[in-house]
């Protein structure tokens, strides 16, 4: 249109991406980041805080809203996270699935696809959920209350981490779905 004053924008690579390829990007991101925490964690004696990249995807994918693609990836990893923590099977896949709902819940109430702001402070709510269930689950298999600090820690740099990489983390629509909402 030649005489329209809209223009039009062009989408980039990852725009135009389907949901599908996304999911795998972002699960390739959570793979290589988890597969790098198993190796030693410290420099000059000093004990790096290591994020828990799962809750990243729990966090993002859920702006698409419910969809069991992702799901079924925040369960393998969680069991992969269960194995490698050596904690009861089922608890990382329950803080995982947990974080994701509650940001699914908050997405679906707030745009967050058109405001980054919105996004990182549902992506917080969402990841301080994760992290409270966390440690309720530590404090009752302890039998006693465990120590906020270094959970709160983890907290600040897994979502100082996932604001970087947050975008990899839209899928823009369910996996599975045709067009765009």
């Amino acid at each position: 249109m030649a005489g329209s004053s809209r223009s039009v924008m062009r989408k980039s690579a990852w725009g135009r991406t389907d949901p599908n390829t996304r999911l795998l990007a972002g699960a390739a991101l959570i793979a290589l980041v988890g597969l790098s925490g198993l190796t030693p964690k410290s420099i000059f004696g000093l004990e790096l805080i290591w994020p828990y990249a799962a809750l990243w995807g729990a966090a993002g994918w859920a702006s698409a809203g419910l969809s069991m693609r992702p799901m079924l990836l925040l369960c393998l990893f969680g069991l992969a996270q269960d194995m490698s923590f050596v904690s009861p099977i089922g608890s990382f896949m329950l803080v995982n699935l947990a974080t994701y709902g509650a940001a699914a819940l908050v997405s679906e109430t707030l745009d967050v696809e058109a405001d980054p702001i919105k996004a990182v402070l549902v992506a917080a709510f969402a990841m301080g959920v994760g992290f409270g269930l966390m440690w309720i689950m530590a404090s009752a298999k302890a039998d006693h209350a465990v120590s906020l600090f270094p959970i709160l820690l983890t907290f600040v740099v897994t979502l100082v981490l996932f604001v970087p990489v947050a975008p990899l983390f839209r899928l823009g629509r369910r996996p599975g779905e045709r067009g765009y909402r």
